[in-house]
């Protein structure tokens, strides 16, 4: 969402709101990392999930990765369409909260602590690029283990196990919605992680496999557009198609206007 709505919003939103029947944890960026502290800390496990505009699309298409969506400990909005779903159904969203940026953020925050964090996902090598990133950035943050997400969802229990014997503390999943979510839930307690999280392409960005947007785009949410221009055979049904459906289902689902959510997580 653009920065300058986003820092002048956040006094007054709903810190809990209900966006097409996602309960949204309504947080900054700062926010969101101050409680992923606290949960680890607390020791409390946490499935963290991030949504966008191609989440719901796909969460009405797919039952179960809704039911996840509705069941998550901490739900994050993500991206500029969300934060226009918010403006047309009357629920302001306080920040853009993804999974790309809050990264590196969450890295300075780790460092120095005894949080060891474990990157599962993407294609061979890609996550091993990753650790080396992050030694480079973060020397002092743990990376107990990496493992690619190239595996057959029978050896999940042999993937767990490793996970958990790595002591990790902080799981990052990159499997792309809706499997990376499916496979937090139904792994998360076998792993011993405290927090998990799906988190997408995170691992190209960061890799170097695929160059992020612009600064100044990033922080207009139009990072979709530069993806889009970049490669344009792939995305154009996600963005182009993708979009204009999520925008159809913003402006024609009821109740005409979302609610805040009557509880908050955080």
């Amino acid at each position: 969402m653009p920065a300058a709505t986003a820092t002048h919003s956040a006094t007054s939103a709903e810190h809990r709101i209900t966006l097409l029947g996602i309960d949204i944890d309504n947080v900054t960026m700062a926010e969101a990392i101050d409680e992923v502290m606290a949960r680890l800390e607390a020791g409390l496990r946490t499935r963290l999930l991030f949504v966008n505009a191609d989440c719901v699309n796909i969460s009405f298409r797919d039952a179960a990765y809704r039911e996840i969506l509705r069941a998550g400990d901490l739900v994050l909005a993500d991206g500029l369409g969300m934060w226009l779903a918010g403006k047309i159904r009357g629920a302001t969203v306080r920040d853009n909260v993804n999974g790309t940026d809050l990264f590196p953020r969450l890295c300075g925050r780790l460092a120095g602590t005894p949080f060891r964090v474990f990157l599962l996902g993407a294609r061979p090598g890609v996550a091993e690029d990753v650790r080396t990133w992050i030694a480079r950035h973060h020397p002092e943050v743990v990376v107990c283990g990496v493992r690619d997400g190239y595996f057959p969802l029978e050896q999940s229990p042999q993937v767990a196990a490793t996970i958990r014997e790595a002591r990790t503390d902080v799981l990052l999943v990159a499997m792309g919605a809706p499997r990376q979510e499916a496979w937090i839930d139904g792994n998360l307690e076998a792993t011993g992680a405290t927090v998990a999280m799906g988190v997408g392409g995170l691992f190209d960005f960061y890799s170097g496999q695929i160059p992020r947007a612009p600064r100044w785009m990033r922080d207009w949410g139009l990072e979709w557009v530069y993806r889009f221009a970049r490669e344009p055979r792939r995305m154009w049904k996600r963005y182009w198609v993708g979009n204009f459906v999520f925008m159809w289902r913003v402006i024609c689902h009821r109740p005409l206007k979302d609610r805040p959510a009557e509880a908050s997580s955080t």
